[in-house]
């Protein structure tokens, strides 16, 4: 059988190379755009979270309620449902497919005990919508709840929606406990100088038999010191002078049992 030729025009080969080329330029400008806007996109949600819960934690700080912070699987909960709403175009604590707020928190992983949830609509900004909260009796009781410890919070948005702006906030209790003889160990805690320059001093009436961990935690939820010491102490020593002025609050495990002052 002949083979049929095919004659190219000159150059024809040329072209096609580099349009290749060209073709390819602009998907590597697209997958490198896309990355630098998923990369924008997740530093706003940290940046609304983080500025949702210094907001929280300072009216549970005011009132002498231990602060809660952030966790990830009720981050998820929370963004799903604000994602489902906007994109679905309904404002309800009920999911289109009849989930409650604690089912979908479940659906996550998360190990601990839901507790609330509160949602807004409407406004863009995590200032507005935290004074939407702030100004219903309802919203403000679980945001001031003392049974949680854990908080998460999603933003959604999407043009065309009735409200636009949707947000969530989910609260939960973290599975973890103190002992008995954890609690009696606490009662009996001296912990001085407060107000602490540089170094703030724990005394154990009795030692205590486990290891213990403690944590200063800052007003915006965030871990900014642990310290591991071994069994059988009765005494420990925390070296804070590198932190910064500011109120703290000394954790034993996940339970707030002291507000520090560090000048």
């Amino acid at each position: 059988m002949a083979k049929t030729l095919f004659n190219l025009p000159y150059g024809f080969t040329k072209n096609i190379t580099s349009m290749r080329i060209f073709t390819l330029s602009r998907l590597l400008l697209f997958i490198i755009f896309l990355f630098i806007y998923q990369c924008i996109l997740a530093q706003t949600a940290e940046e609304e979270a983080q500025e949702m819960l210094e907001l929280v934690n300072e009216i549970r700080a005011a009132r002498g309620i231990p602060l809660l912070r952030l966790n990830t699987e009720l981050n998820k909960a929370a963004y799903d449902h604000s994602d489902d709403m906007a994109r679905n175009n309904y404002f309800s604590h009920t999911g289109l497919n009849g989930s409650n707020f604690s089912q979908r928190i479940q659906a996550t992983g998360y190990n601990g005990s839901p507790r609330g949830e509160n949602i807004a609509a409407g406004n863009s900004s995590v200032i507005n919508t935290f004074n939407q909260w702030l100004n219903s009796e309802g919203h403000l009781n679980n945001m001031l709840n003392r049974n949680s410890d854990e908080m998460g919070i999603g933003h959604a948005s999407f043009n065309g929606s009735r409200y636009t702006h949707y947000w969530t906030q989910v609260f939960g209790k973290s599975n973890q406990t103190l002992s008995n003889n954890e609690e009696v160990a606490i009662k009996n805690l001296k912990i001085y100088p407060n107000p602490v320059k540089d170094i703030l001093n724990l005394n154990f009436k009795e030692p205590f038999g486990d290891q213990v961990q403690i944590k200063l935690m800052s007003v915006t939820g965030q871990i900014v010191f642990q310290q591991l010491n071994d069994r059988n102490i009765s005494e420990m020593k925390l070296n804070i002078g590198h932190l910064p002025t500011g109120i703290y609050f000394l954790y034993f495990k996940n339970s707030n049992i002291r507000k520090i002052v560090k000048y």
